[in-house]
């Protein structure tokens, strides 16, 4: 009886429990596809609708999920290392956000990770990445 009436508030009230986000990784520099192989990806769920990106990878971390970012004042957090790969800057190198839901074309965050908040199922791609190397369409 008890199984029944969790799987009916389910159905019936799927927005009670939140959103989730899928959080995807691709450690290699330089890998333009958004496609699989990923380094990572774990699903993030029950995530409160206002969070922001920072805050589902702060969730994420009891799934695996590890990040540093240092913060630049009105600018925000700048994510340094994720799952222990370090974005050197001295070599030109940044973690690429692309968000995207299932079946659009990933694009790049239009907010860093502080400010975006991820849609409820949106698919977020850090991707390693080098700036000033004449690709620098992201």
């Amino acid at each position: 009886m008890i199984r029944f009436v969790l799987l009916a508030t389910l159905l019936l009230f799927p927005a009670a429990l939140g959103k989730q986000c899928t959080l995807l990784v691709v450690a290699e520099l330089n890998r333009d596809s958004t496609g699989p192989p990923y380094s990572f990806l774990t699903i993030v769920k029950d995530v409160k609708e206002d969070a922001t990106l920072i805050d589902i990878m702060d969730s994420a971390e009891n799934q695996g999920f590890t990040y540093e970012a240092s913060w630049h004042g009105q600018w925000g957090a700048f994510i340094d290392t994720v799952n222990g790969v370090y974005a050197d800057s001295g070599k030109r190198q940044f973690w690429n956000i692309m968000v995207g839901l299932p079946g659009e074309v990933m694009k790049a965050s239009p907010l860093g990770a502080s400010s975006y908040k991820p849609r409820d199922g949106e698919r977020v791609l850090f991707r390693l990445k080098t700036w000033g190397d004449g690709n620098d369409h992201y």
